[in-house]
C-alpha cells in the first residue's frame, strides 16, 4: 500500500467498530491512525485489537493532529453537522455517516463550509457502491422491463423487542427515529432510480410516545408523468432492505439491496428480472464488502480521483425530501417539493 489515506475516527460507535474501521483496514488505499473518544479507557482495548495506533481523549485533539488527513464521523445524527464543519475548518477531508445533517438547511450550511475550506466531503451511503445497483441501472437502460413507472423500497430492523433504551435511535435529542436512520436509504433509492426529484410527498409515521421518536414510516413520492415510489422503514420488522423496480413490461427485484451482510456473513446478491409473461431470470453477483468499496472510492478522491464520488449536492437534495416527508407525516397532509 503506497501513500494510504490516514484516517482519524471521531468516536467509537458501533458502526465504526463493526463495519467501517474493518473496511478501512482492508482497503487498498487507507488506514486508521487514531480514534478520539471521550472514554479512552473503554475504547483502548478495541483500538488495540483493530490495530489503531493512538486513542485520543478529545475530538479537538484529533482534528488538530497533523498526521490525520481524513475524518470519519459516526457520531449521533445531531452531531454530524457540527463536527463536519469543525473538521472542515481543520482542513480535513470528511466522510460523514448518513444523514449529513438534521435538515436540508443545515446540510446546505455544512456543504458551504466544506467548499469554503476546500475540503472533500462525502456522505456515508455505503449501499451506493455495491455493483448490484449498477447492474439494475444497466437492465433499466436496456429497455428490458420497459419504462419504469413505480419503485418500491423498504428497510427495517427489529430493535423493539426488547428496546435498548441506551440506543441513540430512541433519543429524539440525538436525531433518533426511523426516518433519519433508515428512511434516508429508501428515499435515496427512489430518487436514484427515477433520476429526478419528487414533486410531492405524502408521508405517514407511527410515533412511540415513550421515546418521542417515529418508529415506522411510509410515504408515497410522486414523480413526473404520474410515476410513483412507495417507500417505508421501520424499527419493528426485519426485512433487511429490498427494492423493486416496476416497468411497463416487467420488473426487477433486489432482495438484499441495502444490507447484504458484513464480514464473514457477506453473501452473494441477487438481481431478479421478471418479464411481462412471468418468466423469471436470476442473476447472482459475488459477495463484496460495500463499506470497503466506499472507503476506497473516498480515499481515491482524497488523492484526486473523483470519478467514483457522487456530488455532495445530492445529499442536500435527499434531505429536502426527508424534510418534506416529516412535514407531511406530522401534519397529515401532502408536502409539495415543486419549485
Amino acid at each position: 500500500m503506497q501513500n494510504p489515506v490516514r484516517f482519524g475516527v471521531l468516536g467509537a460507535a458501533g458502526i465504526a467498530k463493526t463495519a467501517v474501521v474493518p473496511a478501512i483496514t482492508r482497503a487498498r488505499n487507507a488506514r486508521v491512525v487514531a480514534v478520539a473518544t471521550r472514554r479512552p479507557e473503554v475504547a483502548s482495548h478495541w483500538a488495540r485489537e483493530a490495530g489503531i495506533e493512538r486513542v485520543l481523549g478529545s475530538y479537538e485533539e484529533l482534528l488538530a493532529d497533523p498526521d490525520v488527513e481524513a475524518i470519519y464521523i459516526p457520531l449521533p445524527n445531531s452531531e454530524h453537522a457540527h463536527w463536519t464543519v469543525a473538521a472542515a475548518r481543520a482542513g480535513k477531508a470528511i466522510l460523514c455517516e448518513k444523514p449529513l445533517a438534521m435538515s436540508a438547511a443545515m446540510a446546505e450550511t455544512v456543504v458551504l463550509a466544506c467548499a469554503d475550506h476546500k475540503v472533500l466531503l462525502m456522505e456515508g451511503f455505503m449501499y451506493r457502491f455495491h455493483p448490484q445497483h449498477g447492474r439494475v441501472r444497466e437492465i433499466i437502460a436496456s429497455g428490458e422491463i420497459g419504462e419504469v413507472v413505480e419503485v418500491h423500497a423498504h428497510l427495517s430492523v427489529d430493535i423493539m423487542s426488547p428496546v435498548d433504551t441506551a440506543n441513540v435511535r430512541f433519543d429524539r435529542r440525538l436525531g433518533g427515529g426511523a426516518l433519519l436512520d433508515m428512511g434516508c436509504y429508501v428515499v435515496h433509492i427512489a430518487r436514484s432510480l427515477f433520476a429526478e426529484e419528487p414533486l410531492s410527498v405524502m408521508g405517514r409515521w407511527t410515533l412511540d410516545d415513550r421515546y418521542g421518536v417515529n418508529v415506522a414510516d411510509a410515504a408515497v413520492l410522486e414523480f413526473s408523468a404520474g410515476r410513483i415510489a412507495i417507500v417505508s422503514c421501520s424499527f419493528k420488522g426485519n426485512a433487511q432492505g429490498f427494492y423493486r423496480v416496476i416497468g411497463r413490461r416487467g420488473q426487477i427485484d433486489v432482495p438484499r439491496g441495502i444490507i447484504p451482510g458484513l464480514g464473514s456473513r457477506l453473501s452473494e446478491t441477487l438481481v431478479i428480472v421478471v418479464d411481462e409473461n412471468g418468466r423469471r431470470r436470476q442473476e447472482e453477483l459475488p459477495a463484496v464488502d460495500q463499506y470497503q468499496l466506499m472507503i476506497e472510492a473516498f480515499a481515491d478522491a482524497v488523492r484526486g480521483d473523483l470519478s467514483a464520488i457522487p456530488p455532495i449536492e445530492d445529499s442536500v437534495k435527499n434531505m429536502r425530501v426527508l424534510d418534506a416527508f416529516a412535514r407531511s407525516a406530522s401534519s397529515n397532509s401532502v408536502a409539495s417539493l415543486a419549485g
